[in-house]
């Protein structure tokens, strides 16, 4: 009976150890997840700005400057060849969130007729696909303070293998946040770009005038417009990712309440039981004392 109170003891000492632990994960992705959403939030109504920019510039400009607006980003090919972005996280302990993302990569290189340049942001993604594809670039270390730095290379990498006509499209598997409980796998196309167009919006026909002209202006709004895309892309996986690992680690620290309950009880009515057994065992000696 000691041994098994023991062993009881121990389970629960364990158990009590883990969840302290993702108590603590809990928490840290918590605080990660506020950082991460004030800079997806700065960095949705930068995009939306230049977006309605981009409306404007379309909008307000004459048929003539409107046909002369033009840019590689924006010019549609035969797709012959693609690449994917697939972003997942580094580490795991976040629930389903790598598998969804793996699972919808998947779903797309099977539907096309040819395997696609791949390039991954985050480990779980390549280490699943080693399989599949072969990665050109693989981008780690996923911490706050290197966003910039991956997001300048990662722009790099998909620009060189766009303009050098090395791939006709590129698309990025990711999570797409919608709110705090709320995000899903997605397919996305981030080049060629689909430019917001006066006939999309709604806007007049109504002409500015612009300085520097129109056309200057598009081209340099374009490249700006992919960046902040794809900067609002990699903070939305980011944050999913957080979400996920906190709500995972959230079900895991009640798990473990639970488990640590039970293991208190068997463990009372293990020493009950034991309790029991020394007093019948003293009182049986006892009475055959007092029958010699």
């Amino acid at each position: 009976m000691s041994g098994q109170l023991r062993t009881l003891r121990n389970r629960i000492r364990s158990v009590e150890n883990t969840k302290k632990i993702t108590r603590a994960m809990e928490m840290v992705a918590a605080a990660k997840l506020r950082r991460f959403q004030d800079m997806m939030n700065k960095s949705r109504a930068y995009t939306h700005g230049l977006e309605e920019l981009l409306k404007r510039v379309t909008a307000g400009s004459s048929k003539k400057a409107a046909a002369t607006m033009t840019h590689p980003f924006i010019k549609p090919r035969e797709e012959k060849n693609i690449a994917l972005l697939l972003i997942t996280s580094d580490a795991g302990l976040c629930g389903s969130y790598n598998n969804d993302l793996i699972q919808t990569a998947l779903r797309f290189i099977r539907e096309r007729k040819t395997k696609p340049v791949l390039i991954s942001v985050g480990k779980s993604g390549v280490t699943a696909l080693k399989k599949e594809l072969t990665p050109r670039n693989i981008f780690t270390d996923l911490r706050a303070s290197r966003v910039e730095e991956i997001l300048a290379e990662l722009q790099q990498t998909l620009e060189t293998l766009f303009l050098e006509n090395e791939v006709d499209a590129i698309y990025v598997v990711y999570s797409h946040f919608k709110n705090l409980t709320t995000y899903k796998s997605t397919v996305a196309k981030l080049l060629p770009l689909e430019t917001p167009t006066a006939e999309k919006t709604g806007a007049g026909a109504k002409e500015y005038i612009f300085e520097p002209s129109p056309e200057i202006l598009f081209q340099k709004l374009i490249p700006k417009f992919f960046e902040a895309k794809m900067r609002l892309i990699f903070l939305e996986s980011i944050v999913s990712e957080q979400i996920a690992r906190m709500t995972a680690m959230n079900q895991a620290t009640k798990n473990a309440k639970e488990m640590i309950d039970s293991l208190v009880l068997q463990r009372n009515k293990a020493r009950q039981a034991s309790i029991t057994k020394e007093l019948i065992e003293i009182v049986s000696g006892s009475r055959a004392l007092k029958l010699k």
